[in-house]
């Protein structure tokens, strides 16, 4: 079970996104911190690490096209807490590269290879999932799962 090679996802040299995440009393991203030269690949991981870091398991990304921006909420515990929204580039660009890192929905788990397992900053390791959704208001969604590992949750423990 090896990692695939992250340095065409999130290169090492270059531009990074700095998430600013606030306490009020979820914590809520109020800031993308997402440079103008920043790669398509380091602003995807940092909005799922920015779930991680907040203690959420999915993310709902609902594009709104009245307003010309999408929705953010991380699911904290049992309830999904609204984030900075972003814009539709931003979106795009995660939802292009969720095609390249997910986890294909039909894996079977004897074949462990198809999981494609990354590491946060803080050396968290999981995989991803995503799926359409309908949501109340009858829009489309896109909800990603993040998946911590044991190996992951028994190290840090």
């Amino acid at each position: 079970m090896s990692a695939p090679d992250q340095s065409l996802l999130r290169p090492a040299h270059g531009s990074k996104c700095q998430p600013r995440i606030v306490r009020d009393p979820y914590p809520r991203v109020v800031d993308w911190g997402m440079p103008e030269d920043v790669h398509a690949g380091d602003f995807t991981f940092s909005v799922l690490e920015a779930a991680l870091q907040a203690g959420g398991s999915e993310i709902q990304l609902t594009p709104l096209e009245a307003a010309g921006e999408v929705s953010v909420h991380f699911k904290i515990g049992s309830e999904f807490i609204l984030q900075k929204s972003l814009t539709q580039v931003q979106f795009g660009f995660i939802a292009i590269l969720l095609a390249h890192i997910a986890t294909p929905s039909r894996y079977n788990p004897e074949t462990p290879q198809l999981i494609r397992y990354f590491h946060s900053k803080d050396g968290t390791q999981y995989y991803i999932r995503f799926s359409k959704i309908r949501v109340a208001d009858n829009n489309t969604a896109i909800l990603i799962r993040l998946i911590v590992t044991e190996e992951a949750t028994r190290s840090a423990a």
